[in-house]
């Protein structure tokens, strides 16, 4: 059987995700045997793997300064050192490095993403559509999430806990990598390193949790778990990609949907069930249409802001 081709982007994702394994405090042996074995599956993958490592050091560098307050110097410097990360990673949408906030508040728009240094140097990046407000005092440092998807990287301070408010949920970090996303009062966790803790925020109703590297805390109405899933497709938003892993098509588009003002509707139950794979830029609706319509027995009708996929009866009927 002949091999799989893969695309640059999805090897790059996989080196993402094993950048982010093997940093993890709780990497064991069976994960460097497992990562050696990956290297040795397909001579690119070296290649990908020492470019998100040099990304993550770029980046990491900046965010191991201790910056009690950002200064415009400090932000040109790091404009310059991200600059070329930034041509790497952005794929169809807007990024912004280095932004600071009026009143606390940071925000991005649709298509958009955004890094920000808040006062106590921890740094924050935040995806399309996302608005946090940060308010610190004497004995906390509280970031309140109001609606999208952020990733932090916290600077240690052993006065004041660092808290993340979503919804209900309440995380409490040290010096800790972790994403946190807000859809209404649905709140999803994921822990790239360290560790977190995750109660309700106001009153007792549920113990609080210990989130470790690696794990997903997520809370739907009143209902919370923690799993260990795949790291790819949940950290692809920050490289301004979207990864589909036998995805329905109703699901794919709600993400996809997030990060463009053209909209893709899908009426059909049935054209919403159908599944997709793959790995797409964020973004570009109308060239994410075009080629599910390629994979899938869908046509696109294109309008005003807005692409329709609906279901083609030629090829749903072909057996």
């Amino acid at each position: 059987m002949a091999p799989v081709m893969r695309s640059v982007a999805e090897i790059r994702a996989e080196a993402a995700a094993w950048l982010a394994r093997l940093r993890a405090d709780d990497k064991n042996p069976g994960d460097e045997r497992a990562f050696r074995a990956w290297l040795a599956e397909d001579q690119r993958h070296a290649a990908a793997f020492e470019t998100v490592t040099e990304i993550w050091e770029v980046a990491g560098a900046a965010w191991s300064e201790p910056v009690p307050a950002p200064r415009p110097a400090a932000l040109s410097r790091r404009r310059a050192l991200l600059a070329g990360a930034g041509s790497l990673l952005a794929a169809g949408i807007g990024f912004a490095f280095w932004q600071s906030a009026y009143a606390g508040v940071y925000e991005t728009g649709i298509g958009e993403q955004k890094h920000a240094v808040l006062p106590d140097g921890t740094q924050v990046f935040l995806d399309t559509d996302t608005r946090i407000h940060a308010a610190y005092d004497s004995k906390l440092r509280v970031v309140a999430l109001e609606r999208g998807r952020c990733n932090f990287h916290v600077m240690e301070d052993d006065e004041r806990p660092f808290v993340v408010d979503a919804a209900a949920q309440r995380i409490v970090a040290a010096r800790t990598t972790f994403d946190v996303s807000r859809d209404g009062d649905a709140v999803c966790v994921v822990l790239m390193q360290g560790s977190a803790s995750i109660g309700v925020k106001d009153g007792a109703a549920r113990k609080r949790e210990l989130l470790k590297s690696g794990e997903r805390f997520v809370a739907v109405d009143a209902r919370a778990r923690i799993d260990k899933p795949n790291l790819v497709p949940l950290l692809a938003w920050q490289t301004g990609q979207a990864v589909f892993d036998n995805e329905t098509l109703g699901g794919a588009v709600r993400e996809m949907n997030r990060y463009s003002v053209v909209k893709i509707e899908v009426t059909d139950p049935a054209v919403a069930g159908m599944r997709i794979s793959g790995v797409y830029r964020v973004g570009d609706n109308a060239a994410f249409a075009r080629s599910v319509a390629t994979l899938l027995p869908v046509v696109v009708e294109a309008g005003t802001n807005q692409v329709r996929l609906e279901a083609d009866p030629a090829r749903v009927n072909r057996t």
